[in-house]
Order: C-alpha cells, then sequence, then structure tokens
C-alpha cells in the first residue's frame, strides 16, 4: 500500500475561495475503506469531504462529521475543506484501510458450515514466534494479521476460519468498525458446532483464548440496520507446539537442555486446559540475591525451584499467587526454575534483575574454598588474559574468593600479578594436580608454578563485615626456561665447617645436662609428686570431656582446666593439632574427633576486649559451629569471646555440623585500645590428623 500524504493551506478553486484544503491523501489498495473526520468542538462552518475513488467523485459536508466507505480497487484519493479559521486541532480523523493481503476479497459465508460440510473455505494464518526472547518489544506490535472486510446490508454477515491446533493461544486485541457489529468465536468439528464467546465492536482489551478442539471460526454480525458497514480485527496465534527455544511445547518441570540466559525477559502463554503448566529455567549463581518481575493478567500458582551441583533440587517457594520480592540463592545454586499452572487462558512474563551480578566475568560469588582434585566445574572462574579486567566483592561473612588460572607450559613459567586494586590481599596458590595440596604460595611476587590448574585466593585484609570491592587482570605468565648446566659436588670444600657447626650446635644440650644432673642421674621425687598428682587430676578432666558426659560435668572440667597450670594441660593432651604463640597471648587446638575440638586460649599481660575468634577451612565447604561449652554467641564459623582477662586461661569445647577439610583459626579485638588480629601461620588437613 503506498500512501502520499499533504497538508496545505492553499484555496481549491475558484468557486470556493471562502475553504481552505486543509488535509489530503492519495493511497493504492484493494479491499474495504473507511475514512471519517470529526469535529472537536460545537461545529466546524464548512467542513467537507471529496472522496475520488478511481475517478469517481464523492462529497459528503456537514459541520460535525464527514465519513465515507466502500470498496476500493487501485487507487483512492481525498481532501477535507474547512473554512479559514478552522485549525487541525479541531480535527479528529478515524480510518479503515485494506492492506490487500488480508481482506475481504469475495463474500465470505454468513454462517459457519454446519459439521458435514467440506469445502475449500477461505482461512487466516496468524502464527506468531514471539514466545520466549524471540522477539523484541517492538515486535510484538507487528505479529498477527489486521483483516478487513465489509457487511453490504444487515442481512449480510462473515464467518472466516483461523488455521491452529488445539491446545494454541489465541489473541484478540481489538475489534473495529464503522458502525456497531459483534465479533462472535466460534468451535467446529466433525460432530457440532457451537458459539464460545462473543465481542462487541470497540473492543480494544486484549482477549486472550484457547484454541478449539477442531476448527475456530470467526463471525463478524451487525447490532444496528445499515446499508454498509466496514470491519477491521486483529488476531494473534501462539503455536503451543513450538512454545520453547527447541520448538517444542513447554513442559512442567523443565526438560529443554541448559538454562536460559540470566540478563534477559522470557515471554509464554498457558491455556486452561494444559493441566501440566508451563516452566522455564534460568542460569542463576552462588550467593545471589536477584528481583523478580512477574507480570500475568489472571490468576495463577507457581512454584520456585532452586537448582545446585549435582542435580539437587531445593523447593524455595510453592503454590505461590505472586512473585517475590527477593530471592537469595545458596551457595551451590546454579539455576532457578520457575513452575507455573493456571485454570485461566493467559500470557506470562518473567525476568530476574539483581543489583550485584557476582565476581569476575561469571555470574554469582567466587566460592571460598579451593576445588577437590578433579572436582573443579563453573564455579571456580578460570581467569584468562585475554578477557580483560576482572571484579567483584567481598561482603558481609563473604572473605575470601577463589579463582582458578592455567599453566600450559610443560616446564613450568613466571606468574605474577601486575594489575590489581582493592584492600584485599591477593594470593598465588600452586596446587599439586594429584592430591590437591597447596605446595607454594606467594603474594603479588613472581613465583615459578608447574604445568596445570592452580589457584588465585583474593583475601579481605580485616575481618570486617563492610563491603570490600577489588579489581585485578589476570597474572602474567612467562615461559619459564631451565638452563641445562653440568652440576659439581663441592661438598669437600665444607669439611672444617660440619665439624665446627656440630661442636656449636652440641654444647647447649651438654650445659641443658651439667644444669639437671641431680634430676636426670639422681631424681627429684618432689617435683615427679607434684607433677604425676597435676596428671592424675588432668586426665581425669580430659575422661570427663572427651566421653561427652553430662554438661554441667563437662561445664566443671573446662572451668577447671582453666585453673590448671597450662603446661601441664598441654603435657596431658598431647601436642596440639593447631598452635600459635604471641608475645601476649597463646592459641591451641586439639582435635577431639572429626567433630569436635577442644580450644585452648592463654592470656599473658594484656587484657582483650571485644575478642572474636573465627574458625575457618580455606579449602572445601564452611565450617559450621553446632554447639559452644561454655556458652558463647556464635554465629556459622566466628565466636564472640568478649572481654579476656591478663594471665588467665580459657578452655572451649565446640561441636561442628560438618567435616572440615582443613582447620584454621583467625584471633582479633582490641588491646591497649589499638586493634589487634592475629592467625596461624599454619593450615592443617582434617583428614589426616
Amino acid at each position: 500500500m503506498i500512501l502520499a500524504i499533504s497538508c496545505t493551506l492553499i484555496g481549491v478553486n475558484a468557486q470556493s475561495e471562502e475553504k481552505i484544503e486543509m488535509f489530503s491523501y492519495s493511497i493504492n489498495t484493494t479491499g474495504p475503506v473507511w475514512l471519517e473526520y470529526n469535529c472537536q468542538q460545537t461545529a466546524c462552518q464548512g467542513m467537507e469531504l471529496i472522496v475520488n475513488n478511481s475517478g469517481l467523485i464523492h462529497k459528503n459536508s456537514d459541520p460535525h462529521t464527514v465519513e465515507w466507505e466502500g470498496m476500493v480497487e487501485g487507487n483512492i484519493s481525498w481532501q477535507l475543506l474547512v473554512e479559514e479559521d478552522i485549525s487541525e486541532e479541531l480535527i479528529e480523523f478515524d480510518s479503515i484501510i485494506s492492506n490487500e493481503v488480508w481482506s475481504e476479497k469475495r463474500d465470505l459465508p454468513d454462517i459457519v458450515p454446519s459439521p458435514s460440510e467440506q469445502e475449500d473455505f477461505e482461512e487466516i494464518e496468524t502464527f506468531s514466534q514471539c514466545q520466549m526472547n524471540r522477539c523484541q518489544s517492538n515486535d510484538f506490535e507487528a505479529e498477527g494479521v489486521f483483516f478487513t472486510g465489509a457487511l453490504e446490508s444487515l442481512n449480510d454477515k462473515d464467518a472466516i476460519r483461523i488455521v491452529g491446533n488445539e491446545g494454541d493461544v489465541l489473541l484478540l486485541p481489538n475489534f473495529r468498525s464503522s458502525s456497531e457489529m459483534e465479533i462472535e468465536i466460534w468451535m467446529r468439528n466433525d460432530e457440532i458446532k457451537e458459539r464460545i464467546e462473543s465481542l462487541n465492536s470497540g473492543h480494544d482489551t486484549e482477549y486472550f483464548f484457547e484454541y478449539p478442539e477442531g476448527e475456530l471460526w470467526l463471525r463478524v454480525i451487525a447490532s444496528v440496520e445499515t446499508e454498509y458497514s466496514t470491519y477491521e480485527f486483529k488476531i494473534v496465534r501462539y503455536d503451543a507446539n513450538r512454545e520453547s527455544l527447541d520448538l517444542r511445547e513447554l513442559t512442567n518441570p523443565w526438560t529443554h537442555g541448559d538454562a536460559l540466559a540470566f540478563n534477559d525477559t522470557y515471554h509464554g502463554h498457558i491455556s486452561a486446559s494444559d493441566t501440566e503448566g508451563d516452566s522455564i529455567l534460568i542460569e542463576l549463581g552462588s550467593k545471589m540475591e536477584i528481583k523478580p518481575i512477574c507480570h500475568f493478567s489472571n490468576d495463577f500458582m507457581m512454584d520456585i525451584i532452586i537448582h545446585e551441583i549435582n542435580s539437587i533440587e531445593i523447593k524455595y517457594l510453592e503454590n505461590i499467587s505472586s512473585c517475590p520480592e527477593i530471592i537469595n540463592s545458596t551457595y551451590l545454586t546454579n539455576s532457578i526454575e520457575f513452575r507455573i499452572k493456571s485454570n485461566i487462558t493467559q500470557p506470562w512474563s518473567i525476568k530476574i534483575n539483581t543489583d550485584s551480578y557476582g565476581d569476575g566475568k561469571n555470574i554469582g560469588d567466587a566460592p571460598d574454598f579451593i576445588w577437590q582434585p578433579g572436582t573443579r566445574d563453573g564455579r571456580w572462574e578460570l581467569v584468562d588474559s585475554e578477557m580483560g579486567e576482572y571484579s567483584g566483592n567481598l561482603g558481609i561473612q563473604d572473605y575470601i574468593d577463589i579463582f582458578a588460572f592455567e599453566i600450559t607450559h610443560e616446564n613450568g613459567s613466571k606468574v605474577y600479578f601486575n594489575d590489581t586494586e582493592g584492600e584485599v590481599s591477593f594470593k598465588i596458590l600452586v596446587l599439586n594436580q594429584t592430591s590437591g595440596a597447596i605446595i607454594n604460595s606467594t603474594d603479588q611476587s613472581e613465583i615459578i608454578v608447574p604445568q596445570g590448574i592452580h589457584a588465585i585466593r583474593i583475601e579481605k585484609n580485616n575481618s570486617s563485615s563492610d563491603i570490600v570491592n577489588y579489581r585485578f587482570r589476570a597474572p602474567e605468565i612467562r615461559e619459564y626456561q631451565i638452563e641445562n648446566r653440568e652440576l659439581e659436588d663441592l661438598s669437600r670444600l665444607f669439611t672444617n665447617f660440619y665439624i665446627i657447626a656440630g661442636v656449636m650446635f652440641l654444647t647447649p644440650m651438654i650445659i641443658v645436662i651439667w644444669w639437671n644432673r641431680n634430676t636426670i642421674f639422681k631424681g627429684d621425687k618432689n617435683n615427679i609428686q607434684i607433677e604425676q598428682h597435676e596428671l592424675i587430676m588432668l586426665n581425669r578432666l580430659k575422661d570427663r570431656i572427651v566421653k561427652k558426659i553430662d554438661k554441667e560435668i563437662i561445664l566443671s572440667s573446662l572451668h577447671q582446666l582453666g585453673d590448671s597450670p597450662w603446661d601441664s594441660v598441654i603435657q596431658e593432651w598431647g601436642k596440639p593439632t593447631l598452635r600459635h604463640m604471641t608475645e601476649n597471648l597463646e592459641i591451641c587446638l586439639w582435635k577431639i574427633s572429626n567433630l569436635d575440638i577442644l580450644l585452648g586460649i592463654k592470656i599473658n599481660r594484656h587484657a582483650w576486649n571485644l575478642a572474636a575468634i573465627r574458625i575457618y577451612s580455606s579449602e572445601g565447604e564452611l565450617v559450621r559451629i553446632d554447639t559452644i561449652t561454655p556458652e558463647k554467641i556464635f554465629q556459622e564459623d566466628e565466636i564472640y569471646l568478649d572481654s579476656l582477662k591478663p594471665k588467665s586461661n580459657i578452655f572451649l569445647k565446640i561441636a561442628l555440623k560438618n567435616k572440615p577439610t582443613n582447620m584454621n583459626f583467625q584471633i582479633s579485638g582490641m588491646v591497649n585500645g589499638e586493634p589487634v588480629a592475629a592467625s596461624s601461620n599454619k593450615t592443617v588437613d582434617w583428614e589426616e590428623e
């Protein structure tokens, strides 16, 4: 259809000098056309519509409304004339113009054919592919078909078949006509035909309905007596068998492969007869806070399922009738599923937003532990120098992020950080490729790393719960060349040094033996008796604590341990699993069982205020505390100790919820008004202890 528009203010001819041409149009089309101009004030004097339909001139004058309608085959042009004092803003234009492709070419049947009739009836194919994320927002306006027709009298009616299949969802967004009409929705199959619904002209709200069993017909009838009336309706069909991205019917639960991309809006349509419903699976990351945006036109029921690593499903919410404002994913989450059901045919759309997409290039929080050998998956992002800059943050209860990098050269490579930013520490961890153990590490200085996949550890510089942002580029990796040089044995040059060093190392031992000669060779009965008495008492206390007897007895035993000499406790309990000493404190940790530990803290000269200790695992699952005796305030892996008096000992029995991979601790607090923190410089493999 070609449309030429002009708007001029020139005289039409000498016979109508008092009028001006306000609008002038010319189009080429085939089918029914209706034109109407309305005056928006009391009257528009001199308003006249002149229509030229393939050489036939039609004129219509009226101060309120002028209109024309009829069948067009070829070119039609028209002019609107008004008096000079009438402005364009006072004139309202409305029209129905055939689009040539979908219009009434010949008179349609007056009624929906009976079930027995089998003819080549005219039909409309109105399939739309705008489901899921296959269309942009502006594509939705162009989908479907506009059909134009005309009723030549009150007795004339038009019926037309709509192509489709049972279960398809159809949309009738509007129905317009030059005079009052109705559009009826009919079902026809091999046995019966019946009317399903009826809508009046002027209908401009979206009406969704389901394709029936058999055939779908639309029938247009006049509501008032008229000689000729033009109508137009839009119809859209959403194929139930081509809903998903793999062009199948959406299933519930999801069976369409990988999760959909995170940052997109997904559209669908559910029919009342679809008892299983629809579902969509969208990718999601670890420990994310998301805000779902859901749109439904009617009542619905929905389940939200969190999908975790190793195909574990968690029912987050069930049978809800509105979208939650916030959803928090677990630390093992890799996707989220929305399962939808409804007894009403309607459209739906779902999108999820977040204020923080996560760490690195992936969505979600980076893990805070190192993978076990052979188990690294997409949670541990493999940084790549070609991917540019990486960024992330460490927030509340988030102290560590772990990334991975790969060395491909068989002789290893020299690795170092060249571009980092943030109040965090960056460490390169060299891993044993068989056991997964950390065999070497460095901060931002250069280190030689063997072939394989190794770890980057990013950690807060303090135990603050404030959010700390960081950024970095992938470590610089340079090839390491091994120099092939012959080695010479020069040990003969150091013989005299070995003799002198041996004498120096043995001399202190000889002095100690001389000072303790009476105890060693003659014996000191009093000291032995005191030591034996202490050991007997401490042995009883140890039995009470280890055997998990009455809580009050354990509590009393721990208090007695605190009053006992520190060195005697260590002698009875044996070598601590973890031990850390500074000028002002000493911390010892003993492993009672895989899920029970004894923690001892000795304070020397200065008191500690606002003290807290964190027991954590640098690899594997987060340490989770179950109970503490005596009772202390704790959260996850952190214990609040409050004030610790000088020259005092405190012992805690700690029960864990889970078995850690390894164990470490960090203590912080205020000493003499200054913040102080200390952590063990050794990590113990818990399974080997």
